[in-house]
């Protein structure tokens, strides 16, 4: 139910957040783009899109609700698991019901770096028909983080959640609690230690960078995705419907999503601005010429659509962790140190 299409099956991965991030040229002919020319100009309280933010509320809501039934029947059946199952499943059920509340934060709740005390969600631990009372941003966030932490004895089980997608998880969780951190810098220092310890996993070749001759080596059949980067990542049969709907660029005149040129060609992957180079083989495979502009094939279908990089909708990479190092240090870093 995660790949739903109203949580991260598409508008919590490449539809709606994605617009309201504003990573997409959205036009301005309404025959075209319809709705989307509203949720770009931040006209959050239309009818459909009040109805399409209900629906994610409601749909991440309702997991939560599954996960807390299977954290209070599996309570009193331990005599029916065998090795670690009974705390693969509980640790899966604890994380998975932080990940969709800190989300649920993140969408629905206050500016954290400017006011945490403010309200924000409900914060349901056990299944029940009455709705639970708005807490403050910072209450949310410390459940958040009790819950990864009592999830935290999860091995190592490849793309599903796991020890290393949760130490991740707590790095994300903590840095978003740095930017309004009262302890001292604890969160920003819970956030370099959690990362840190992905870095490390990666150095010993735990998550190995990707090999380029798997992304540009294989025309056919490139790993778009950089599969050995993932930590996490939901398994999607119907992935390639993604691309279809909304980057394929046969879909034209309809709308289509895509990056502006300039910001690509100058500012991200070209430009003296950064100095990107074009040659850089994530632009190259992801962001395919046709015509005048270029578009996003991530989501393409590979030639052997049987292989799991066919499938992957990555939810955590590594990439992210060597982000979050470095900005848990930039409070203690001068212009021009390292």
């Amino acid at each position: 139910e995660l790949n739903n299409d109203k949580l991260y099956g598409c508008a919590l991965t490449v539809e709606m957040i994605e617009i309201m991030g504003g990573a997409y040229t959205i036009g301005t002919d309404n025959s075209v783009w319809g709705n989307y020319k509203d949720l770009a100009d931040y006209q959050y309280e239309t009818e459909y899109w009040r109805g399409r933010l209900s629906e994610t509320w409601n749909e991440a809501y309702a997991m939560i609700l599954n996960c807390n039934e299977i954290l209070e029947n599996m309570e009193s059946r331990t005599s029916l698991f065998t090795g670690d199952n009974y705390n693969i499943i509980r640790g899966e059920a604890l994380a998975l019901r932080a990940m969709l509340h800190f989300d649920m934060l993140r969408l629905f709740g206050p500016v954290y770096s400017r006011n945490k005390d403010k309200l924000s969600i409900p914060y349901y631990t056990a299944q029940t028909n009455l709705p639970e009372e708005q807490l403050p941003a910072s209450e949310v966030i410390r459940k958040v983080i009790t819950d990864l932490e009592n999830s935290n004895f999860l091995r190592y089980r490849a793309l599903r959640m796991n020890y290393y997608a949760v130490t991740g998880l707590l790095a994300r969780v903590c840095l978003y609690a740095s930017s309004n951190d009262e302890e001292g810098g604890s969160a920003r220092k819970k956030a370099f230690n959690y990362s840190t310890e992905i870095i490390k996993a990666v150095d010993s070749g735990i998550f190995p960078f990707v090999d380029k001759k798997l992304v540009t080596g294989s025309p056919d059949d490139p790993d778009r995705i950089f599969s050995s980067e993932v930590i996490f990542a939901l398994s999607h049969a119907s992935r390639n419907q993604l691309f279809k709907n909304y980057f394929d660029p046969t879909r034209v005149p309809n709308y289509v999503f895509r990056m502006d040129n300039d910001l690509m060609n100058n500012l991200i992957f070209g430009g003296t601005a950064t100095g990107g180079n074009q040659d850089d083989y994530r632009y190259r495979v992801n962001w395919v010429a046709s015509g005048s502009n270029r578009y996003f094939y991530k989501y393409a279908d590979m030639e052997d659509t049987g292989k799991i990089e066919n499938t992957m909708i990555p939810m955590l990479r590594i990439g992210e962790m060597y982000l979050i190092a470095a900005e848990s240090q930039s409070a203690s870093l001068t212009a021009g140190s390292s």
